[in-house]
């Protein structure tokens, strides 16, 4: 229990901290559209911010791409305090699972397609590279997180199935 307790405090302090980065990238999609940055040196993700408009664009995918991320670290906090008090089979648990694995899943697709557009963009290269990236991990955390969803609701439903034997 206290490795959970651990976690659980890991979780809260990232929440805790990514609040206000939260609103700082909302400020930031909408004020590079309107405002000149350009002499910010602005990266999220790989992706750089630049004065022409499809730059512009790709970066504020990326920005908002990362809300997702922190949207899945909201629902991991939920998911997280219902294993504190230990009911693990609960709706809402195997609900926010399944959010988490759509959000990682979506976030790390979106990450990809990003980073590869970013490199024929503003690199103008292509190639293709084998090996573990964040976007895979990512993708691999998404998927994972809905396959535990479905093993909870199938854990839940025996459960149900064992409390109604005598």
């Amino acid at each position: 229990m206290r490795k959970i307790n651990i976690l659980k405090a890991i979780v809260d302090l990232l929440w805790i901290f990514s609040m206000p980065f939260v609103l700082l990238i909302i400020g930031f999609v909408i004020s590079i559209f309107f405002i000149d940055l350009n002499a910010l040196d602005l990266h999220i993700n790989g992706v750089s911010l630049h004065s022409d408009i499809n730059s512009k664009i790709l970066f504020a995918v990326a920005a908002l791409n990362y809300l997702l991320i922190i949207a899945a670290l909201y629902f991991f906090r939920k998911v997280l305090h219902y294993f504190l008090r230990v009911k693990v089979f609960e709706n809402e648990v195997i609900n926010s699972l399944k959010k988490i694995g759509n959000l990682l899943t979506v976030s790390g697709i979106i990450s990809l397609i990003i980073s590869s557009i970013s490199k024929i963009y503003v690199a103008q290269k292509i190639g293709i590279e084998f090996g573990l990236n964040q976007h895979l991990v990512i993708i691999c955390f998404g998927l994972f997180s809905l396959i535990l969803s479905e093993i909870f609701k199938i854990a839940k439903l025996q459960k149900q199935e064992n409390d109604l034997t005598i």
